[in-house]
C-alpha cells in the first residue's frame, strides 16, 4: 500500500503514458499498453482473488488494510470483496482503455 505498491507504480506509468501521448505520434499505443498493464495488475491484485478465492493470510491482510473504506458490498471473512474505491478505479481504467481505442 502507498508509494511501494503496484498501484502507485502503475499510476506513475499512466502519468508517463499521458505525457508520451501528447509528445509522440505513437503515444496513443504506449498509453494503451500502460493502461492494459495497469488493468492486468489490478485484476491479479483484486479480482483474481475475488473469483478464485484468497488464502486466509491474503484475505486477512486485505480486510485489515481496507477495513474502514466505503463499501457497496459488505466485507466477508470467507471471500475477498473489493471496496468502492477499487471498483471505481477498475471501471475508470476500463473506460480509459475503451476511450484510447475509440480515438
Amino acid at each position: 500500500m502507498g508509494v511501494k505498491s503496484a498501484e502507485f507504480a502503475t499510476l506513475c506509468l499512466y502519468g508517463a503514458g499521458l505525457l508520451l501521448d501528447d509528445l509522440l505520434p505513437a503515444g496513443k499505443w504506449i498509453l494503451l499498453a500502460m493502461l492494459v498493464l495497469w488493468f492486468v495488475v489490478e485484476f491479479f491484485c483484486h479480482w483474481y482473488f475475488t473469483i478464485v478465492g484468497a488464502t486466509e493470510r491474503k484475505l486477512k491482510g486485505y480486510n485489515d488494510c481496507f477495513r474502514n473504506t466505503v463499501r457497496i458490498f459488505p466485507m466477508s471473512e470467507t471471500r475477498l470483496v473489493p471496496d468502492l474505491y477499487h471498483i471505481v478505479q477498475h471501471v475508470l481504467i476500463l473506460l480509459n482503455i475503451i476511450h484510447c481505442l475509440a480515438r
